[in-house]
């Protein structure tokens, strides 16, 4: 057979395989391998706090380690393994019936309406939601006031802040959704013809729930629980925000060993430790996850047996059963059905309450002082400024609109241009508005707060720079180009979404002083490049490792599901590999890029572990200043901040949402790359 015009360029194509994920490999061996491993070497030596590295060398021995063997490090580690434990079951029991719900129960317009309330608060800045919870948590906030006016408590209020049941309350909260995502998307594949034909041969809906719809969701809620059991045992704003000194979880004890106590080879024991405890808690899971279907394979001839002696009592007794018992079980949708909407009026309540006491006229945020007010809103923005720039904006926008229904439908007008000019008026609106007034200045000039919302942008959109660019070039190496280098690759992007934040944070915090000491490179970090300063750097890097990861998932996904012919014809006609990867492959993986960028963007402008140990003086982000604040009396003003970030990320999932929708997706696969996965 001759070969094909491909496969020569193939073969004459001598570079590596995994020469476009060669970026990634050096990004992740530079600011994730190396930096834990130090972290590992810290732990072997002793503190020295006269060193600009608090860390002496000299005698290495284990004793960092011995230290850490005492009451007060297992008291905390055994209080935060139970609370992790407890809010993975609780979100597992919350947000199964609310993923069945929505996979079966609902057609697909109110599958996208139920997923896009629970992405919403989601996907909202964590340190915001878990700040909200100081408002009805307080012993003098409003849900005490509400039950003290019932009569239901005295006048004491209640006592449930800076203790573990905040933290508890709140960890399930923050996590919630990140467990109902996977679940979903597990349960929304599975054959409907396998759950009838489980009915058809006699099982009930019971049976048929735990016999097929509950094992064929297994992979959905193994990542649910790793998207929620790992990052809780590493949480570090939780507690910090939170919990007090009795709520204490081992995240903030590492953060606290690094940042107060500066004792590093005592915190990298510590961290290591955890991680260990982590990988452990995965090991045991993947186990358990190769027993349950051995174990049932060998209990199946008693269980079928069982199976046909339930089936043959339940006909006996359905013959005796009265038309109105009968009818009781379709009372189930309705049960699912207001459980769901009390779940997601749950995780909007913070939201809300953030709305709500931002017009606050009183001087805390967290204490409702009675009457509202726009004083805040209204130092923040300049009314007159305001209002030209809302009208100048809403002008552009209906001029894009209008010119979007006059290109409809010409042959002569690509169709991208009458796609995208309404998004073309939106960009344009900012930076006329940005240029044209004063208000983008004066916007960013309160009480501090200013700089920090400007340093979450920069940071947020260079890290976003970053992931978009090494994670799609890997992505398509994986994709196209796999071999024995995939495996080892997977497994660091793989490790890179399951290490806690807190362990990133400290390797990235301990390794960044040693890089410094490098003439070229240490330049970046420290005196800056160009117009960013060197903590922005730090953010830039710290911030790309999770969110790459995730643009490499969602690239590889959609690309090992887009047949490989059009790159093959083009090859076939004489197109270099360089030229048919920009005018085939760069356009098919457009939508995924970008819907990797925007979800990157939202994570990055949420980060608050790694910015709060990496970011310097003229750096600082706004989850950073806030997690400061909260040491003192919480501003109105922040609930100001809050909410402009809220809607900054509103318009980028909805943004994401409708290119998603526009490449042809469903609710269950926009809900899969919610979650990185296919």
């Amino acid at each position: 057979m001759t070969e094909t015009v491909a496969t020569r360029l193939r073969k004459r194509f001598h570079g590596p395989k995994y020469l476009l994920a060669l970026p990634a490999i050096i990004w992740y061996l530079l600011f994730f391998a190396l930096p834990i491993a130090f972290i590992v070497f810290y732990s072997f030596g002793t503190k020295d706090s006269t060193k600009l590295l608090p860390v002496d060398f000299s005698h290495l021995s284990t004793h960092s380690y011995s230290a850490v063997f005492d009451e007060t490090f297992f008291k905390t580690f055994r209080g935060t393994l139970r609370i992790a434990v407890i809010a993975t079951t609780l979100c597992v029991l919350i947000g199964l019936p609310v993923a069945y719900f929505a996979a079966f129960k609902v057609p697909e317009k109110w599958k996208a309406i139920i997923l896009a309330a629970v992405v919403v608060p989601s996907f909202t800045s964590f340190l915001i939601r878990t700040v909200a919870w100081r408002i009805p948590l307080a012993p003098n906030g409003t849900f005490s006031k509400w039950l003290i006016g019932m009569g239901w408590i005295g006048q004491n209020g209640i006592q449930i802040l800076e203790t573990p049941l905040a933290v508890q309350i709140a960890i399930v909260y923050n996590y919630l959704g990140f467990m109902i995502l996977p679940l979903f998307v597990a349960l929304d594949r599975i054959d409907v013809r396998m759950r009838e034909a489980s009915k058809d041969l006699g099982a009930g809906r019971v049976a048929t729930f735990f016999g097929v719809t509950l094992p064929l969701a297994g992979p959905g809620i193994v990542a649910g629980v790793l998207l929620t059991f790992i990052p809780m045992c590493g949480d570090y704003v939780t507690a910090t925000v939170l919990g007090g000194a009795k709520g204490n979880m081992i995240g903030a004890m590492i953060a606290s060993q690094f940042s107060g106590a500066q004792n590093w080879p005592l915190g990298s024991a510590m961290a290591i430790l955890m991680i260990a405890a982590v990988l452990l808690s995965l090991g045991v899971g993947f186990i358990a996850m190769k027993i349950v279907p051995l174990v049932s394979s060998l209990a199946s001839p008693a269980v079928q047996n069982l199976r046909r002696k339930m089936h043959a009592r339940a006909l006996e007794q359905a013959k005796h059963v009265k038309p109105s018992t009968r009818t009781k079980i379709e009372v189930l949708p309705k049960v699912l059905g207001v459980w769901t909407v009390l779940v997601l009026v749950f995780l909007f309540i913070p939201i809300l309450l953030v709305f709500l006491h931002s017009f606050n006229n009183g001087g805390s945020f967290t204490i409702w002082s009675g009457k509202s007010s726009t004083k805040w809103w209204g130092e923040l923005f300049n009314g007159s400024e305001m209002l030209g720039v809302l009208v100048r904006f809403a002008a552009l926008l209906v001029i894009g609109v209008v010119i979007k229904r006059l290109l409809k439908g010409r042959d002569n007008v690509p169709k991208f241009v009458s796609s995208w000019i309404v998004v073309v008026s939106f960009v344009l609106a900012l930076i006329l508005n940005g240029f044209m007034t004063e208000w983008y200045r004066t916007i960013f000039d309160f009480t501090g707060i200013g700089d920090a919302i400007r340093n979450s942008f920069i940071a947020a959109f260079g890290a976003t720079v970053i992931a978009v660019i090494i994670g799609g070039m890997s992505g398509v190496a994986l994709a196209r180009r796999p071999g024995r280098w995939t495996t080892f690759f997977m497994a660091t992007v793989f490790l890179i979404l399951v290490t806690p934040e807190i362990m990133d944070a400290v390797a990235l915090a301990t390794w960044f002083p040693r890089i410094k000491e490098i003439p070229l490179v240490g330049i970046i970090f420290t005196s800056g490049w160009g117009p960013f300063n060197g903590g922005i750097n730090k953010l830039w890097v710290g911030q790309s490792l999770y969110a790459s990861a995730v643009v490499t998932l969602i690239v590889r996904a959609r690309l090992a599901g887009i047949d490989e012919s059009l790159e093959e014809a083009a090859g076939d006609l004489g197109a270099p590999p360089g030229r048919a990867f920009r005018q085939i492959t760069l356009p098919l993986i457009a939508s995924a890029m970008v819907a990797g960028g925007l979800l990157s963007f939202a994570l990055c402008l949420d980060n608050a572990v790694i910015s709060t140990l990496i970011s310097e003086a003229g750096s600082t982000t706004f989850p950073v200043a806030l997690l400061g604040a909260t040491r003192s009396t919480i501003k109105p003003f922040w609930g100001v901040g809050a909410a402009l970030l809220f809607i900054v990320t509103l318009s980028a999932l909805w943004f994401l949402a409708v290119i998603l929708r526009r490449g042809g997706d469903s609710a269950s696969k926009i809900a899969a790359t919610f979650t990185g996965g296919s």
